[in-house]
Parts: structure tokens; sequence; C-alpha cells
């Protein structure tokens, strides 16, 4: 399994906005197959920060995600809205334990 943390800084006046964008995004990323969970999440301590958190079952459905009209198409749209673009894109292979 793979998880994508992206994570974003909205400009002050753009924040409800990206906010929209993000949960467009969240929604349809949802619908996509091979799509265990996705969630956008705003930082406590400054709203302007996003965080968007996928989990995948493979790279292939995961490169198919990135490949998507739909999801090119409100990435596209951040750009105007945060402060730095691209924004800072993680990938992380997950291994599950039965116990620590």
């Amino acid at each position: 399994m793979l998880m994508t943390i992206a994570k974003f800084q909205a400009r002050p006046e753009a924040r409800l906005k990206l906010l929209e964008l993000a949960q467009a995004l969240v929604e349809h990323s949802r619908t996509e197959a091979g799509c265990l969970e996705y969630g956008c999440y705003q930082d406590t301590a400054n709203g302007d920060r996003l965080l968007l958190v996928g989990r995948w079952i493979s790279q292939e459905v995961l490169e198919s995600h990135y490949e998507n009209a739909r999801f090119r198409e409100l990435v596209t749209r951040f750009a105007d809205l945060v402060v730095e673009a691209p924004p800072s894109v993680s990938l992380y292979e997950v291994v599950e334990m039965d116990c620590l």
C-alpha cells in the first residue's frame, strides 16, 4: 500500500476557495478504484496550511489517479491559490503491523 501526503500553503485571501477545491478533489478521489482513503486536513495552528493524504493499493492505481482528467483539472486550479506551486508531495510505502 502507498500513502501520499501533499502539503499546501494557501494565500490568505484564497483559503476558502482552496478548501472548496480540496473538498472536490477529496470527493472525486474517494470514488476512484484502488483508493483506500483520501482526506484534506487543515492545520489547527495555521488555517492556511492544508494536507491532502491518500492511501492507494498500488503504484499503478496511484499513477492512474495522477493521470485522471478530473484530478488534473482540479489541481491545475490550485496554482493561483497557493503560496508555492507545485506543492511538496511525499510518497510512502506503508507496512502494516499487527503489533509493535
